[in-house]
């Protein structure tokens, strides 16, 4: 089977798997990629923040707002740009990244559990190694 579709394929079932395993904690998988991105505890711009994640300003505005309503993020003045403010994980966020982050690596455990070890290793510097070259892409 083709290998672009293999991978297109792999990654939309797993996708959609993570979606509905989060939709259980009250989360969307976008929403949970933006609560990973602040989990690392540095507050970012939105502005930032739409540049990783490869999402278009008005997508990222409207998760921003629903993460806020429900108090996983806070806004504070950004000391460096009075026109931005940063963005950072409350205590209730935190909690809700460890539990996204639990709930992806039991996915990822589930989709990888009949591969040994050694062939999980392969398959991970072989993607990485894809990975780093998608500036060719």
């Amino acid at each position: 089977m083709n290998t672009g579709y293999l991978l297109m394929n792999i990654s939309k079932q797993m996708k959609y798997q993570l979606n509905q395993a989060l939709l259980q904690q009250g989360l969307t998988v976008q929403q949970w990629a933006v609560i990973q991105q602040l989990a690392q505890q540095i507050p970012l711009t939105a502005v930032t923040l739409s540049a990783r994640l490869d999402m278009d300003k008005p997508t990222l505005s409207g998760i921003i707002k629903r993460l806020l309503d429900k108090q996983l993020i806070e806004k504070t003045s950004n000391p460096d740009d009075k026109r931005s403010q940063l963005l950072s994980l409350t205590d209730a966020g935190m909690t809700a990244a460890a539990a996204g982050k639990q709930t992806s690596d039991d996915l990822l455990d589930h989709v990888l559990g009949d591969l040994s070890p050694a062939e999980q290793a392969t398959l991970n510097h072989l993607l990485t190694k894809i990975n780093a070259s998608k500036e060719t892409l």
